[in-house]
């Protein structure tokens, strides 16, 4: 019986088979797969974003960008929050922004926030006399609900000039006019706000603190005078930058 003879295979291409270059290309992507896995375990949040992003990018995904960015919200929602003494200058300026321009009123800063307003005696009283005038009263009325909200205290000085009170005028001396027209404001401004007895004083002081020289007319007016210290009160304070909007309100 003759032999079977056996068709001789041709030889191999030179390289790798076709087949294995597909393999390896789906094998190192498969191993890329499970390094970024593996690296998501200990990413922080930025760079897992970071991250996320450029794979986006990578495979083309079309992103919508906001047109107007919101930040997160950890970072609108404060635990803190800064606070600062509640400012009463500027409501007491307003007040008596008619009187200061006149030059009838200056209004001075003091230490811890405490405001100093000097008020002519020819605003609030007669010559000599310790009845408070009707324009005067309607501006007490408006500052008392401004000392009522600020919780703030007041000091009410009467000052006089060194002229002696003639005989036979109401009052005897100096310091009696002044404790008098003092203590006619306090009682006046208790009266009709429930402003406690431990904010609010009166002091006497006559010519005793004159702020200009009484060998003038114009020095003894000056010195004739009735004086607010105003200081705000501890316990109410304001949001640091919501004192800026309302300021930014007010000029509107």
């Amino acid at each position: 019986m003759a032999k079977k003879r056996i068709k001789k295979q041709p030889p191999p291409p030179p390289g790798a088979p076709l087949w294995m270059t597909t393999f390896a290309d789906i094998a190192l992507l498969l191993l890329c797969f499970l390094v970024l896995i593996l690296s998501f375990s200990t990413l922080d949040e930025p760079s897992f974003l970071k991250v996320t992003g450029s794979i986006q990018r990578a495979f083309g995904i079309q992103t919508i960008t906001p047109a107007h960015h919101v930040p997160r919200a950890e970072k609108i929602i404060a635990t803190v929050f800064e606070t600062v003494p509640f400012d009463v200058r500027k409501p007491v300026q307003q007040l008596f922004r008619e009187l200061e321009d006149a030059g009838l009123v200056t209004i001075e800063d003091g230490e811890a926030g405490e405001v100093l307003v000097r008020i002519r005696d020819s605003v609030a009283f007669d010559l000599g006399r310790a009845e408070i005038k009707g324009d005067f009263k309607r501006l007490l009325d408006q500052l008392g609900p401004i000392l009522v909200e600020s919780s703030a205290s007041m000091m009410v000085g009467g000052h006089t000039d060194n002229v002696p009170i003639r005989p036979g005028a109401p009052f005897s001396s100096n310091w009696e006019l002044s404790s008098a027209r003092a203590v006619g404001v306090v009682e006046y401004l208790t009266s009709r706000y429930d402003i406690p007895r431990d904010r609010i004083s009166a002091v006497a002081y006559a010519d005793g603190q004159p702020v200009a020289a009484n060998d003038t007319a114009a020095g003894r007016a000056a010195n004739r005078r009735v004086e607010f210290r105003i200081r705000p009160g501890a316990d109410v304070r304001a949001f640091e930058g919501f004192r800026e909007l309302l300021e930014l309100e007010g000029d509107r």
